[in-house]
């Protein structure tokens, strides 16, 4: 199998691209200059009478990627990078009041953090000169964001004194070791995957891409906290769109998230997948579009896992919105971006026969390694078990340093700029078997005067979706759910009509409160976080985080879906080139 065997200029490639761990971790030259430059800026770092420092934190994201993209059999592109990113993070007052959770539009270049790129041959004197530059330009910025923050509250009575940044006790982890990511396989899959997609006329598009990364961070900071944390990772997706008649795109894909070449499935297995998902776009093309329903619908596997990450999953955390100079900015801001939730902790969020737990600490599931697992965040502050929702009721929510009135503490969640979702587990107390579901669901329809209800069982997700440009819909009827791929009219009768594609019509994390049954059985899924809900306006998608989910299947009483809004593309003027004549 191609993939499997690496030449001897690939594996020189990937070598090249990524430096010579020679060292422990603690003894290595980044983290001996993270070191000295943080002493010496505690000590030293003041402006003529201006404050100095009391908190400052290095973090170091180093990363060594590969892509490789591939349609039909040829090798489209394949990329290998190696980088560094120093971020600086300083606070100047003190822990109850300094220059952050706040914006300004008078000065918005002291509101960016610093950043900068740092050599990746490990020479000592060109990282501490890096280091202390960007440390200087981040002391600067804090000192303006401080004294604009002070102005602007000299008229404003503060209605909740919250403290600018938690206390945490230090905390060190070693995660260091000799490992590195072989990126050769890459390409060589990438081509043999997407070779299963040729002579099927039906698909107007396709691709597989195969991405890989080997993260290691680097953190220091002031209190006494450090850790190295390597986080190896290989992604496969397998995208293909197809065209209806009428003009409507149908897209679905295959993705499949390891951290190690051999955990990765054989290329029979992909190949059986990747032709599955095809034969699912042409099944989907000609069944008829979706009838406006309003009624009882059964979200099973994959779609119950991405429902409750694509609209409780925003939800679950606790992000700490800044002060602005500017009052139209402030109410713009509250308006758009506060979470719902923080104002329900205690009250009711799901049924009483529901808990749910973000849990980074599981290192896996029946023998399956999870995605979400993590050992420290990127504040230095272990990772550890949240209980999210217990019986119903919200008990906390996911969080970094920067406290809420509601939530004063991390959770150990931050990654990168804030909190994210690990491993999502939804725990039923009492749950159905699926032939008791199945009643539930159609005694439900019954009620309604209907003659079938709906089941779901796949929901788009943005990680294995083909760029196609435009904004998504918005208006009263939008939805923060991608389209529901894998829908279906069941029957009493056992029988069931696939329909083509819909969309939820109105659906929030309110509805959530309306399930009238879940499943005994639970499933797992990969899945994408972002806590941008999808189609937001001017957002763009978003970073997204693997996560895992772990949930059983949701039975609601009344959802309404509906035709995807929107005009269609008109199809192509001549068929595709290997359509029969």
């Amino acid at each position: 199998m191609k993939w499997m065997r690496s030449t001897v200029a690939a594996t020189a490639l990937a070598l090249a691209a990524t430096p010579p761990a020679e060292e422990a971790a603690k003894d290595s030259v980044l983290m001996q200059a993270l070191r000295d430059e943080l002493a010496r800026s505690m000590e030293e770092l003041q402006l003529e009478d201006a404050e100095k420092p009391y908190f400052l934190a290095y973090r170091v994201f180093e990363s060594a990627t590969s892509s490789a993209t591939a349609s039909l059999g040829g090798l489209l592109n394949a990329n290998n990078a190696f980088n560094r990113q120093l971020v600086v993070e300083l606070r100047v007052g003190d822990y109850d009041f300094d220059n952050t959770n706040f914006m300004s539009l008078r000065n918005p270049a002291a509101m960016s953090p610093a950043v900068a790129s740092l050599a990746v041959d490990d020479d000592y004197d060109t990282l501490r000169r890096q280091i202390w530059l960007a440390t200087d330009t981040a002391y600067k910025r804090a000192l303006d964001q401080l004294a604009g923050k002070r102005a602007a509250l000299q008229n404003k009575t503060q209605v909740e004194e919250v403290a600018d940044f938690a206390r945490e006790e230090p905390y060190q982890f070693d995660g260091w070791s000799e490992s590195r990511m072989d990126t050769s396989p890459a390409p060589d899959l990438a081509v043999e995957v997407s070779a299963a997609m040729q002579g099927m006329p039906h698909l107007s598009r396709s691709e597989v891409r195969v991405l890989t990364s080997f993260d290691r961070s680097w953190f220091v900071n002031s209190e006494g906290s450090a850790f190295v944390r390597e986080t190896p990772f290989i992604g496969l997706y397998a995208l293909a769109a197809s065209q209806a008649d009428d003009g409507a795109e149908l897209q679905d894909g295959v993705h499949v998230w390891v951290r190690h070449w051999e955990e990765m499935p054989d290329l029979s297995a992909l190949t059986a997948d990747v032709q599955a998902m095809a034969n699912r776009l042409l099944e989907r093309r000609e069944a008829p579009a979706s009838d406006r329903y309003s009624g009882p619908v059964l979200f099973e596997g994959q779609a119950a896992a991405e429902l409750i990450t694509q609209v409780l999953g925003p939800r679950l955390i606790a992000l700490r919105l800044p002060t602005s100079d500017d009052p139209r900015m402030e109410q713009a801001i509250m308006a758009q971006l506060r979470n719902p939730f923080l104002d329900k902790i205690g009250g009711r969020v799901l049924p009483r026969f529901l808990s749910m737990v973000s849990d980074p600490t599981l290192e896996a599931h029946e023998g399956v390694p999870f995605q979400g697992r993590q050992p420290v965040d990127d504040d230095g502050v272990p990772a550890r078990r949240v209980v999210l929702v217990e019986r119903g009721m919200l008990r906390n929510l996911l969080s970094t340093r920067a406290p809420l009135a509601e939530v004063p503490a991390s959770s150990g969640s931050r990654w990168r700029d804030g909190p994210v979702p690990s491993n999502i587990i939804v725990q039923p107390s009492r749950g159905m078997s699926a032939e008791e579901m199945k009643e539930e669901l159609f005694l439900l329809a019954e009620d309604r005067g209907l003659d079938h209800a709906i089941v779901v069982r796949r929901i788009g997700t943005r990680l294995a979706k083909l760029a196609t440009g435009g904004l998504g819909f918005f208006g009263p009827e939008a939805s923060s759910v991608e389209p529901l791929i894998g829908v279906y009219k069941v029957y009493p009768d056992g029988s069931e009509e696939r329909i083509r594609t819909a969309s939820l019509s109105a659906f929030s994390e309110s509805d959530f409160r309306d399930i009238v049954a879940v499943s005994e059985a639970t499933t797992r899924h990969e899945t994408g976080f972002s806590s941008i809900p999808a189609g937001a306006p001017g957002t763009g998608s978003g970073p997204i985080w693997p996560i895992s989910v772990i949930t059983p299947a949701l039975l609601f009483e009344d959802v309404t879906v509906r035709r995807p809004p929107g005009n269609l593309r008109k199809p192509p003027v001549t068929p595709h080139p290997l359509a029969k004549e």
